[in-house]
């Protein structure tokens, strides 16, 4: 990704001299494309956490108001807030800027290979961690050999429709996994010790889970620590989601050697049935019916994965799915979560 440009280095006076006088203990790494609703609150929390020492934005192939949205909090001069407006003493917030599109891999590498602190938490642009979430797994990473910590995704969708119900079931089946076996996503953080370069062909960060427990790293989940974010909307957004998250975990499997938690089918079968009998599922015929019907379309996403991974197809750079692109407000300003 030598092509990136670097459109902001750093915030104001502190910038320009090379450093600033908050150290910090984390670098934050933002891959971004087209999350220019999301980007300026996004931004702004992750400036607010006290342990952050730096934030690096790299935004692929924009063609909205991400990349200005992020020059302007860049830029940004006065005193420091609890709403993470820039001031003395506030992290650089570094920009950079790849004209087109080269994956998800390429960008968190660009980043990564940037950071300057001691811990290093990279963080979805469509995401938005509740206040206290990055400390949380920061702080997760002074535990013994723990090289990465991964927080608990909540989906902000209503219950509306089948793409709300089964983004529900699935978020809350994936924490029930994570229980059990860390799965981590949407936002972690590693150890700099302990980081690697993802390949080319990665598409999420359980390659980074892979290689860094292959090398005698633990991984730790931490469900206090919320990242908010919104899931597909539609049934055509869900399967393509899915189906483009599971092919990577399949050619992960194929090449790794490791296999993520929702890929053992005993274990993801007795979540998903623990999970429809906690719930309000089999009380409510039309719920049941939707959450039947989830269950059809993530089997189906499953399915065709398998099928793009016979062919040998693989997808480093994701089609966008549009309708999980909304502003990921914190469940904290959507009410209480409901079941």
């Amino acid at each position: 990704m030598a092509q990136a440009i670097a459109v902001r280095q750093g915030n104001g006076a502190a910038a320009a001299a090379g450093g600033h006088d908050r150290p910090g203990l984390a670098s934050v790494v933002v891959p971004t494309h087209n999350d220019g609703p999301n980007i300026g609150p996004l931004l702004r929390r992750l400036l607010a956490e006290p342990c952050v020492g730096e934030l690096i934005v790299v935004a692929s192939g924009c063609d909205d108001g991400t990349v200005p949205t992020a020059c302007a909090i860049a830029d940004a001069d006065g005193p420091r807030g609890t709403d993470g407006a820039a001031g003395p003493g506030s992290p650089p917030v570094h920009v950079f800027v790849e004209p087109a599109r080269s994956g998800k891999a390429a960008a968190v590498n660009f980043g990564v290979d940037r950071c300057t602190q001691p811990a290093i938490v990279i963080v979805a642009g469509d995401v938005l961690p509740e206040p206290g979430a990055v400390g949380l797994l920061v702080a997760a990473l002074a535990e013994s050999r723990v090289g990465m910590a991964g927080g608990r995704p909540v989906p902000v969708n209503g219950f509306s429709s089948t793409a709300d119900i089964a983004v529900h079931l699935l978020w809350c089946v994936h924490h029930r996994l994570a229980l059990r076996q860390p799965k981590l996503g949407e936002m972690v953080a590693l150890r700099a010790e302990a980081a690697v370069l993802l390949p080319e062909t990665s598409v999420d960060e359980a390659c980074f889970q892979a290689r860094l427990e292959g090398a005698g790293w633990r991984s730790r989940y931490v469900p206090e620590a919320l990242i908010a974010n919104r899931g597909p909307g539609t049934v055509l957004d869900f399967v393509k989601q899915r189906r483009q998250i599971h092919t990577g975990h399949l050619w992960l499997r194929r090449r790794e050697g490791y296999t993520v938690p929702s890929l053992r089918p005993a274990l993801i079968v007795r979540e998903y049935w623990a999970e429809i009998r906690s719930g309000q599922y089999l009380h409510r015929p039309v719920r049941l019916l939707r959450t039947l019907a989830a269950i059809a379309m993530e089997g189906w996403a499953r399915l065709l994965a398998r099928l793009d991974v016979l062919r040998g197809r693989e997808t480093h750079v994701w089609d966008m799915v549009t309708s999980a692109k909304d502003p990921a407000l914190g469940p904290h300003r959507v009410g209480p979560r409901r079941r």
